[in-house]
This record gives C-alpha cells, sequence and structure tokens, in this order.
C-alpha cells in the first residue's frame, strides 16, 4: 500500500472502531483511533509476517497488546486483513461474541495475549521474545519472528512495566520491538497531570532500550522507523509514537472525555463524514 492507501485504510479502521463502540454501548475511543495509523501499517504495509488462514503458523510475527483496551482497533484490523468477516465486528461486546471488550487468546483469531490489566502485557512480550531467542538457540538472521508489543503511555506508571524492561535489555531481545502510544491523555485526565514523568524518551534510554522517536500518525514517517528499529541488532527497541487522542475526529481529539465515552448517534454520523467513510 501507498502511504494514501494506509491513511485511508487506517480511517476505515477509525470509523470501524466507532461503529462497534456505539452499537456496543461501551468501550474505548481516544486510543484506538490514535493508534489506527500503526495497525493499518502493521497488517496491511508489508510489516508483520502472518497468515490469516494459518494463525498459528511457527514462523509468524507476534502482535501484544498490552493496553488491552485498544482492541477495537485490533480486531478491526483482524476482520479486514481476513482473519475472520468483517460483518463480525457488529458483534463487539455482545453476548456470546468472538470480540470482547479485551482481548482473549484462544477467543479472536488473531489474538496472541489476554490482556486488560495494563502493564501485564509487555511482561508477556519480554517472555515471548526469549521463548523464541530460545528455540532458535540465539540465532534470529533466518527470518526468525519479531515480538511487537503495543503498549501506552499512561501504562509505564506500572512498576512492573519498567521490571520488564530491565530484563529485556539484560537479556538482549533484540527480537522484541516495543511500540509506546503516546497520546498523552488517560482515563482520568491528561497523563502529565497524573504523573510528573519527565521526559519518557530520557527515562527509556536510561534503562538500556533504544528509543526511536516518531510522528505516530504519519505512515511514511512510522514505516521508515518501524524498518530502522527491525534491523537493530544490539538489544531491544522502543518507538516512542507522539500520537493525538482521537485522532481524525476534531471535536475527540486531545479530550480526556473521549477516553471511554460512547457518541451519540448524531456524533457518530459527523465522525464518519470527517474520516470520510460514511459507509463502511
Amino acid at each position: 500500500m501507498t502511504a494514501q492507501d494506509l491513511q485511508k485504510m487506517a480511517n476505515c479502521l477509525r470509523a470501524d472502531v466507532l461503529q462497534m463502540v456505539y452499537g456496543a454501548g461501551a468501550g474505548h475511543v481516544a486510543g484506538p483511533l490514535s493508534c489506527a495509523d500503526l495497525f493499518a501499517l502493521l497488517y496491511f504495509g508489508d510489516v508483520i509476517k502472518f497468515d490469516p488462514n494459518n494463525p498459528s503458523f511457527e514462523d509468524r510475527d507476534r502482535i501484544i497488546l498490552s493496553c488491552g483496551h485498544y482492541c477495537p482497533v485490533m480486531y478491526a484490523a483482524l476482520a479486514r486483513a481476513g482473519y475472520f468477516p468483517i460483518s463480525e465486528l457488529k458483534t463487539f461486546m455482545k453476548l456470546g461474541s468472538r470480540l470482547p471488550g479485551h482481548p482473549e487468546r484462544g477467543l479472536t483469531p488473531g489474538v496472541e495475549v489476554s490482556s486488560g490489566p495494563l502493564g501485564q502485557g509487555v511482561s508477556v512480550a519480554v517472555g515471548m521474545a526469549l521463548g523464541i531467542k530460545i528455540k532458535y538457540r540465539y540465532d534470529l538472521v533466518n527470518h526468525a519472528p519479531k515480538v511487537y508489543c503495543v503498549m501506552s503511555d499512561g501504562e509505564t506508571q506500572e512498576g512492573q512495566v519498567w521490571e520488564a524492561f530491565n530484563f529485556a535489555v539484560a537479556q538482549k531481545l533484540n527480537n522484541l520491538i516495543f511500540v509506546l502510544d503516546k497520546n498523552k491523555i488517560q482515563i482520568e485526565h491528561y497523563t502529565s497531570e497524573m504523573v510528573k514523568g519527565g521526559d519518557i524518551s530520557g527515562r527509556l534510554e536510561a534503562f538500556g532500550l533504544h528509543v526511536l522517536e516518531v510522528n505516530g500518525n504519519n505512515a511514511k514517517s512510522l514505516k521508515e522507523i518501524l524498518a530502522r528499529a527491525k534491523k537493530y541488532e544490539n538489544g531491544p527497541v522502543i518507538v516512542v509514537m507522539d500520537t493525538i487522542a482521537g485522532k481524525g475526529v476534531s471535536f475527540m481529539e486531545n479530550d480526556p472525555v473521549w477516553h471511554d465515552r460512547v457518541p451519540t448517534k448524531d456524533e457518530l454520523s459527523m465522525a464518519l463524514v470527517e474520516l470520510g467513510v460514511v459507509n463502511v
């Protein structure tokens, strides 16, 4: 896909997210919208190895969604990538659905890890990357799988995240790429108002991670950065994406209230028009 095609796909995923949350009457909006460019790129930008017809094939790359409340955008990407029918997105959070409010391994095709409690997915991703290195006898040259762990900036307030970073660096897990969505909001307020964490990139570098910064809502820049991350061989990488919460919908952008607010019917209609995806 071209950068323009990826932008269209990202907006399509955003429209899916809004319709899923509206239909369910529950769910999260701001984070999935800020991360839509990333998921469009991962699944449609020739970044990862995957096969929707064989979701568990051994040499696939693993996508770990540590911030499990972002799951609507992951479900949308999986559906449009062919893991299950797009029509199934309408069942989001409904009784008996394969698409629960947080990801569950073994329930949704393409979901690698059950997640929800923030920080735990980071630890699981580290263990998974170590297991792959052991299995491949630390020879990652011959197309060994990569582990991509998508996480939120609010998630860095969890202590176990930093313990996991320490372990990943000590084990030189060069098959592990963290992607941090720095959209600057969380459930209560702006992240900067909740915890005075200072320069997040500086803290990450101090822990020994190889830090790459990028505009996470620019498909071309993001693709270039992920290509660099894949080539880095000296240890784990973390891509810090500067994004806009609620990206793509003007009245949702950079407003903490949309962390988990459900749009009204009129708001949904306005949002779909803004995204240029009126009928998906």
